[in-house]
């Protein structure tokens, strides 16, 4: 399993993003001191692991997201500096989440294309988290190419 581990400005606000807009569900935080809670809101936390089940019936549905801040990774990895900002490159794709349920609670500020039907068979929905990831929300319709 590949978990990323986002580097985000503000953990509160991406609490918000992923927790509450997307209804990912909290596995751990840790505060800067290293205390770990796993209930909570997540306030003053350094890092929280997140998870969504998925599609019942899809086995590539689901996963988990790791948000962490700065300082909280500069202190574990010296090629990090405390003042580090989040560069965004590339998009994570989420495979198990409804696009269409999910376009009307998106402020269309955040999104950038979609909902759409992919020619490959996969409905998106892409969209940007607010340290500026791209994220790609996708479920299957369709069928895929032969």
């Amino acid at each position: 399993m590949i978990i990323p581990n986002l580097m985000v400005r503000d953990i509160q606000q991406s609490l918000g993003f992923y927790r509450d807009l997307l209804g990912m569900k909290i596995v751990v935080f840790v505060s800067p001191a290293n205390n770990v809670s796993f209930e909570g809101s997540g306030q003053g936390v350094a890092f929280a692991t997140l998870e969504w089940k998925g599609v019942e019936g899809d086995p590539a549905s689901g996963g988990q997201l790791m948000l962490q801040t700065p300082d909280s990774l500069a202190s574990e990895l010296d090629c990090y500096a405390p003042s580090s900002s989040p560069t965004a490159s590339g998009t994570i794709y989420f495979r198990g989440f409804s696009p269409d349920e999910l376009a009307d609670k998106i402020s269309p500020d955040l999104i950038i294309k979609g909902p759409l039907v992919q020619w490959y068979g996969m409905k998106e929905l892409y969209l940007r988290d607010p340290d500026g990831y791209v994220i790609c929300l996708g479920i299957p319709d369709g069928s895929a190419p032969q």
